[in-house]
């Protein structure tokens, strides 16, 4: 009986050996050797291992992530290796979370020692894993100057690797990239820059080892500078040693004193340390052993590059290949073509001394070291629902989403085409460039614009290698209806391609369109060299520089206006653009994003949701629209319900809600604040002043500040026996009214009020009122959908109301005395949607400003939002404020500088500016029956629910942070 199975049987003894049972059973795992207290687990497991089972632990196969039957010809060779071979690791290609950990689980089930498993996750394990997190990849990083960033997504990446049964990720990359033409490296690497390069690794490299994962360097001795991908044959880069030391080793040293576990090496030729310039750095034992081990003393796991790539199996076999590396000083032998042929080739090396047992021992010990070091010998099981709770988790997207929208870089823009906002409106032509036959490319870039306040119309034409002459002259032919060209360039940096230019198809028509006379503005997804190819550049050029989802949309968002762009090149475009080349803009219109974003907790704010639900089975209401945002982040914005309760028409954040008195400050109000601040009114004037009919009857004193505060001494309502048969008999009537007490002693909340307001406002703009509201507030604050209706109109895109005769209304106003202004009133008749809404509560919440416009001074808000000096009341110039005793319908939450309004057909607003919060529930509540007031209670629960959604500052809440970091300052060097 040899060492090994009598160590092994002596640890199972009395316990169930491993037996696979029927297809589709996992089999129970092996419990780990326990060593002796006066052992370490890796002494006492090295001490049993044969020469076979030690060489076995060297070796690292590919298996897929995916799911795959048990009699899979590629699972039983896996299982086989595994259970026979001894192997050490395992390296998962593409994959899903569960079907991945499925397959870790029953792997690490199968070894007798637990496997390394590793994985490429440059950016984030959506790199390599459907439906987890995808970050932007390096150079994006880099574009944003913010260390910070690499470390949060070094810990993201560490933090879903572990949850995917993945112990070894092999990021980050430490190349430098200084040379345009690399075709494998270019957005892989932070940048061309060695201290913008050496700090983003390092940080990377904190994040992923505290987060519980091994980081792997790559590719040493740096793959920056070459012009042939290694997957297709040999790079040589033939520098001296000064010229390494000054560029290409400076990140490499930065990682390694940040203790990066790892270090792969790469496929290159460096004839300045191995001067036989057909050997490449991964079985060179001068750059392996002697730069990286002896002279920079890495004592830790060094991995080679996949040793099937065509920069190793050109020019060397498998098995020479593999006995090469290790005599090079690697570790870890990475995707063999045929592992069994290359250990027999390491048993030969053995034999004829060419390397020798305690070669193998030193590797196998740093190999089982790490799995000690990972608590692999404790537990290699992955609980499944840990993965379930940590992939793909909200706050990893906002890293990629706020890392994405940091480093967009904006090279050009003539005539200031980028912001695409209101109240321009643009007839836009969307072309996709495609390098693949894939025409869904550029989906989420292409949504985002869709919802672009300033785009009117967007005609779409996708341009990929499967396109013929007759796509090109289509697009080209759709020119001249259009105002502006958006072009969407995709270049994917990709294994085996051997290329990251424009396809030459591409490149043509790109400068045929810039010869016509249209506009056009690029946005470059991927390769950001692409415009070093173009003969002329377009009027805008903006740079980002992965093709993700999170990328797309924040590119998208910067071009109408949703993102800044804050980031800097972090490399030189040859000929155009210097390095640190970037315009920044910011960002100038409100942006819908996950609550995350804003530093609001999603759980809690879904607790909105449950309660509008709720109430819409108790028939409090049909349905109901939402928005809340912070800042200029719209964190929810939604429809719940239908229109009636016969659930055939659902409600959408687009639905048109009649506001009712939310029209006293959306439209009357705010009509007054643009003509105060013009110079055109002023507050505490007489009203007669300005309408001389309004005298009449003692109230000739009667200002117009009175009049927003409700202290006018007016009525509250017209009867329907007064209002008179036309809107200028009701007008007459008002003017003619009688003071009901004595202005300024109280306040009486009043239609009437607002009545007069709208006839001033008519009488200075020289407007009518409906026209006047849609050219100075709707227009400019891109609020499309918003307006008065005709007070006999019908739309079906309105949400019914019902008076308490029964009488429906679909697009007519619901209030009486506005109906019989013909829809048009200063105290009701406006209809909007939450979507509208959101913008103009962003732009209040924001100082006044949307859309790179101020709208209204941030003293205008102050003096129209503050509650004036009236005994008993909370009324503001217009607006409600919050109040802090009894009854609010804000809640209890919002703060005591709060301000807002309700309408009474079940509508409310309401924005606490020390949070830059705020939250807008519109219903309709008074169908079938307008008697029902449930409204009351349900407006504070609302309020209250988004309040405390806040878990912080309205900046993003990132993984082990509390908020935001802004970017670093750049140093003379690295400007």
């Amino acid at each position: 009986m040899n060492r090994r199975l009598s160590f092994v049987l002596s640890l199972l003894l009395g316990i169930p050996l491993l037996v696979a049972a029927c297809a589709g059973s996992e089999p129970t795992a092996t419990p780990d050797p326990t060593p002796a207290p006066s052992a370490s687990w890796t002494d006492t497991v090295l001490d049993t291992l044969t020469v076979e089972e030690k060489i076995g632990q060297l070796f690292v196969i590919r298996v897929t992530g995916r799911f795959q039957n048990a009699e899979h010809p590629r699972f039983e060779r896996a299982i086989d290796l595994v259970e026979t071979f001894h192997l050490g690791g395992i390296i998962f290609g593409l994959g899903t979370p569960m079907a991945q950990v499925d397959r870790a689980n029953v792997l690490q089930a199968h070894a007798a020692l637990p496997l390394l498993m590793s994985q490429d996750m440059e950016w984030g394990a959506g790199m390599r894993i459907d439906r987890s997190t995808t970050l932007p990849p390096a150079m994006a990083v880099g574009a944003t100057r913010n260390a910070e960033f690499a470390r949060l997504a070094g810990r993201v990446t560490a933090q879903e690797a572990r949850a995917l049964g993945v112990h070894q990720v092999y990021a980050p990359v430490a190349d430098v990239n200084n040379n345009p033409q690399n075709p494998i490296i270019n957005v892989r690497s932070y940048g061309e820059r060695p201290d913008l390069v050496a700090g983003m690794t390092a940080s990377f490299v904190r994040g992923m080892e505290a987060a519980g994962a091994l980081a792997t360097l790559k590719h040493f001795p740096g793959h920056g500078d070459t012009d042939t991908d290694s997957h297709l044959a040999l790079p040589v880069l033939r520098i001296d040693r000064a010229r390494l030391d000054s560029l290409e080793l400076v990140p490499f040293r930065a990682a390694l004193e940040a203790e990066a576990s790892s270090v792969m090496t790469g496929h290159l030729a460096l004839p300045a340390l191995e001067p036989d310039s057909t050997v490449p750095a991964t079985l060179s034992p001068p750059i392996t052993t002697g730069l990286l081990r002896d002279e920079m003393g890495f004592d830790g796991l060094v991995v080679t590059d996949a040793l099937d790539m065509h920069g190793v199996t050109r020019g060397f076999g498998t098995g020479e290949a593999a006995v090469r590396a290790f005599e090079a000083g690697a570790d870890v032998l990475l995707m063999s073509e045929d592992p069994r042929l290359a250990r027999d080739a390491l048993l030969r090396a053995l034999d004829t001394g060419r390397i020798t047992e305690a070669q193998i021992d030193r590797s196998v010990r740093r190999i089982l070291e790490a799995k000690e070091r990972l608590g692999l010998h404790r537990s290699r099981r992955v609980d499944p629902a840990t993965t379930r709770q940590t992939v793909a988790g909200r706050r990893s997207q906002v890293l990629g989403e706020a890392i994405a929208r940091r480093s967009l870089t904006l090279l050009r823009n003539d005539g200031g085409l980028v912001p695409m906002v209101p109240p321009q409106k643009h007839r836009v032509l969307a072309i996709t460039l495609n390098d693949r036959d894939d025409p869904d490319v550029g989906d989420s870039f292409l949504d985002v614009l869709r919802s672009g306040a300033g785009i009117e119309t967007l005609t779409v034409q996708r341009l990929h290698t499967g396109s013929d002459s007759t796509d090109y002259r289509e697009a080209l032919s759709a020119v001249p209806e259009h105002d502006r060209v958006v072009v969407g360039s995709f270049l994917r940096v990709s294994a085996y391609s051997g290329r990251i230019g424009l396809p030459e198809r591409h490149g043509v028509f790109l400068d045929s369109l810039m010869q016509r006379d249209t506009p056009v503005l690029l946005a470059s997804f991927g390769n950001p060299y692409v415009t070093g190819s173009l003969h002329t550049l377009p009027g805008a050029i903006l740079t980002a520089y992965g093709t993700n989802r999170s990328t797309q949309e924040a590119a998208a968002q910067a071009l109408v206006g949703q993102s800044g762009t804050p980031g800097r090149l972090p490399i030189t475009i040859p000929n155009q653009y210097a390095y640190g080349a970037g315009q920044p803009l910011p960002q100038q219109a409100p942006r819908v994003d996950v609550p995350e974003a804003a530093g609001m907790e999603g759980d809690r704010l879904r607790r909105v949701d449950s309660l509008l639900h709720a109430k819409v089975v108790e028939r409090a209401f049909p349905g109901a629209a939402v928005a809340v945002g912070r800042g200029q982040t719209i964190t929810k914005l939604d429809g719940i319900g239908y229109h009636t309760f016969d659930a055939k028409r659902e409600v959408s954040s687009q639905s048109r809600y009649d506001l009712a008195s939310l029209t006293k400050v959306v439209a009357t109000t705010t009509a007054v604040m643009k003509l105060y601040e013009q110079g055109d009114l002023r507050l505490d004037v007489p009203v007669a002043r300005y309408l001389p009919a309004f005298g009449q009857n003692g109230k000739s004193d009667v200002t117009l500040r009175q009049l927003l505060l409700h202290t006018s001494g007016l009525k509250p309502y017209l009867g329907p026996d007064e209002r008179g048969p036309t809107p200028e008999a009701i007008v007459d009537t008002i003017m003619a009214q009688k003071l009901q007490y004595d202005p300024g002693t109280e306040s009486r909340y009043s239609g009437l009020n607002m009545i007069t307001l709208m006839q001033v406002v008519e009488k200075r703009s020289g407007q009518d009122f409906a026209s006047f509201c849609e050219e100075h507030i709707f227009t400019p604050l891109g609020m499309d959908d918003t307006g008065f209706r005709p007070a006999q109109a019908r739309d079906p895109r309105s949400v019914p109301t019902t008076d308490t005769t029964g009488t429906r209304y679909r697009g007519s106003v619901h209030d009486p005395m506005a109906r019989d202004m013909g829809g048009v009133s200063g105290n009701a008749g406006l209809f909007s949607t939450a979507e509208d809404l959101a913008h103009f509560a962003s732009m209040l919440v924001n100082d006044g400003r949307i859309f790179g416009r101020q709208f209204l001074q941030p003293s205008t808000i102050e003096a129209f939002t503050t509650r004036g000096d009236v005994p008993e009341s909370t009324r503001a110039l217009g607006w409600d404020t919050k109040s802090m005793e009894g009854y609010s319908s804000a809640g209890a939450e919002f703060g005591a500088s709060s301000f807002g309004h309700t309408g009474y057909t079940g509508t409310s607003f309401w924005v606490d500016p020390e949070q830059d919060l705020f939250a807008i529930l519109l219903t309709n509540r008074v169908y079938p029956d307008d008697t029902d007031d449930r409204i009351t209670d349900i407006r504070p629960v609302f309020a209250d629910y988004v309040h405390r959604s806040l878990v912080g500052p309205a900046t993003p809440l990132l993984p082990g942070r509390g908020t935001l970091p802004s970017p670093e300052p750049m140093s003379e060097r690295d400007r």
